[in-house]
């Protein structure tokens, strides 16, 4: 059984990246329903359950998202790459748009920097593919259930069903909060949307402390560097976080560029540093 979603033509040339506040919040909040659905958002389950609880018109919501399949008025597609959350909001029902905005507000919000940050650096990381390989590659590693053949994009384990999105395209949203699963819309109205896990979700809740041993090795400003850049981040970002000046981080970043150990882009205004997988290796 599987949903076969057509691609061609225009619909392959209008495939996007975007992510959703709306859908986070609306993810986060289903998932506290069952004990697995958030096992690897353990640290912030703790955190957010009692919080959660006081939030007015809950059961309200609550209700909607009972079932597997989700009501597709509260979860729209983002017509931009980071849509505000009131934008979104004037999309959804008012009476969901109110729960979800105190929702946001309570559990998502004090975090929405820390998870945007993963939710950017999966963009990045996927954009970088589909200039190198395609396509066809930005597909096949999505996720597991997501497989690309024949001009079709196929997600498994789900009811039999086919989406035409040749002409319309179709808008790629890694999330936080969709683990484990990938998500479609089955029947879009305009651009289908398609959410899946982003990459590095197992780190968003982890201690952002710099490790002694690699303090010892790199020294502690360019060991809080690699640490800090699990996310795309800036110079001026860097040096706020490290309480440095720009230019002191330019030049641990050109160190550790020249160890390829970072790498760095221009992103419209912003040049943006990033650990690579060699830092990773590194850090583990």
């Amino acid at each position: 059984m599987a949903v076969q979603v057509r691609l061609a033509g225009v619909g392959l040339a209008r495939v996007r990246f975007a992510y959703s506040p709306v859908f986070e919040t609306v993810m986060a909040v289903d998932g506290m329903r069952g004990p697995r659905a958030h096992a690897v958002h353990e640290p912030w389950v703790r955190w957010a359950r009692e919080r959660l609880a006081g939030v007015e018109g809950l059961d309200v919501l609550l209700a909607r998202l009972e079932g597997p399949a989700k009501p597709a008025d509260l979860l729209p597609v983002p017509d931009v790459r980071a849509p505000d959350l009131e934008a979104e909001l004037r999309t959804v029902p008012p009476v969901e748009a109110d729960v979800i905005r105190r929702c946001h507000a309570a559990v998502v919000a004090p975090h929405w920097k820390r998870i945007t940050a993963v939710l950017e650096a999966d963009i990045a990381a996927r954009a970088a593919t589909l200039a190198a390989h395609g396509v066809e590659a930005v597909f096949a590693e999505l996720h597991p259930e997501v497989t690309w053949a024949d001009g079709e994009l196929v997600l498994h384990r789900k009811p039999e069903h086919r989406v035409d999105l040749a002409e319309h395209g179709l808008v790629l949203c890694p999330s936080a909060f969709c683990w484990p699963k990938a998500w479609i819309a089955l029947d879009p109205v305009g651009q289908g949307v398609l959410r899946y896990p982003a990459r590095g979700i197992g780190t968003l809740w982890e201690d952002r402390d710099v490790p002694q041993d690699l303090a010892a090795l790199l020294g502690r400003t360019r060991a809080g560097l690699l640490t800090l850049l699990a996310a795309p981040r800036s110079t001026t970002d860097l040096a706020n976080a490290l309480r440095v000046t720009p230019g002191a981080v330019s030049q641990h970043v050109a160190v550790l560029r020249a160890a390829r150990l970072v790498t760095t882009r221009r992103e419209g205004r912003h040049v943006l540093h990033m650990r690579t997988a060699r830092a990773d290796a590194l850090l583990e």
